[in-house]
């Protein structure tokens, strides 16, 4: 009997593990929702918008909630975009950010102007109707066909835009004036040729151009997402999200000491080693290897400290 009431308890307690494992999941699946919305592209009549309300969102808040768009692979649904492809949404989670994955298809999606930018703020204001979310100053991320789309909408109406991550993009906006002021971060592996010799020309001409564009390398990567991409770009939204924490809070002052002073790193990009602005080894950095990193986080995520500086555990050039 002792031995049957002992199989019992441990029968219950697999069973309540059980029961709140599926709790947590059906929770999480219910913050995610989707939305269509009507357009005249061939084959997006009824485009479909994903998204996802992040934990902890506060209806009562006297502020509002960032927006990351995140741009999956070419023609993607935008379902598992939002349900946690690549730990966007886990990331959100953490960091109080709605993830807004569209689910467009052909018909040029990833040009804008043409309706998918319409398209877009469509569905950002269906989600403002129910949701607290500022819509004046967006994040997008995109890989492959979704980096062309992350940097197009950026360039697009770049007054909208807090900052934009393309990773193994082969299209890009020609730079000029209009986004000035817009960071970027452009990453891809050396392996993945083509794209790798687009992205370094595009920001050595943006970089001439005034711009603020991030570049980083991945040795030995063909057209993949490399776990040190992801990590990087989270820092990047991360450090940009913190320094313009007034865009989502109207009785906060901007830190306008913050925002006039320059990025503190120098990186390396001939061997992914970091410097602090300043010193000798970063005043001999070539020009065309040269990137300037906007704080100690970003740096980590970006490469290697230099001898003296204080290390961080770094996963650059990890598979995923």
């Amino acid at each position: 009997m002792e031995c049957l009431s002992r199989a019992i308890r441990a029968g219950s307690e697999l069973l309540l593990l059980v029961i709140i494992f599926f709790a947590v999941l059906i929770s999480a699946e219910a913050k995610t929702f989707s939305l269509t919305v009507p357009t005249r592209a061939p084959h997006n009549a009824k485009a479909v918008v994903w998204y996802h309300v992040p934990n902890g969102y506060d209806v009562t808040a006297k502020r509002q909630w960032r927006v990351l768009v995140y741009f999956g692979g070419r023609n993607c649904t935008g379902e598992k975009e939002a349900k946690g492809n690549l730990g966007w949404r886990k990331w959100c989670d953490e960091n109080g950010v709605f993830l807004v994955c569209p689910g467009f298809k052909d018909d040029e999606y990833w040009e804008p102007k043409k309706w998918s930018g319409k398209a877009l703020f469509q569905a950002l204001s269906e989600i403002a109707k129910t949701y607290r979310i500022d819509t004046d100053h967006l994040f997008y991320y995109g890989y492959s066909a979704g980096s062309q789309a992350a940097n197009l909408f950026a360039a697009w109406r770049p007054e909208k835009c807090r900052g934009w991550v393309s990773h193994a993009c082969g299209v890009f906006h020609e730079p000029g004036p209009t986004m000035r002021g817009v960071p970027g971060l452009v990453t891809c592996g050396d392996v993945d040729a083509a794209r790798f010799v687009i992205g370094r020309a595009f920001v050595a001409k943006a970089l001439r151009h005034g711009e603020s564009v991030i570049w980083k390398s991945f040795p030995y990567r063909p057209h993949d997402v490399p776990a040190g991409s992801l990590e990087l770009a989270r820092a990047f939204f991360a450090y940009f999200s913190s320094r313009f924490e007034s865009d989502l809070n109207p009785y906060k002052i901007p830190d306008r000491k913050m925002a006039e002073q320059p990025f503190p790193y120098v990186g390396d990009d001939a061997d992914g080693i970091y410097w602090p602005l300043g010193s000798p080894q970063a005043a001999a950095i070539l020009p065309e290897d040269r990137v300037v990193l906007p704080s100690k986080e970003v740096a980590d995520a970006w490469g290697k400290p230099g001898a003296g500086l204080p290390a961080a555990a770094n996963v650059a050039n990890k598979a995923l």
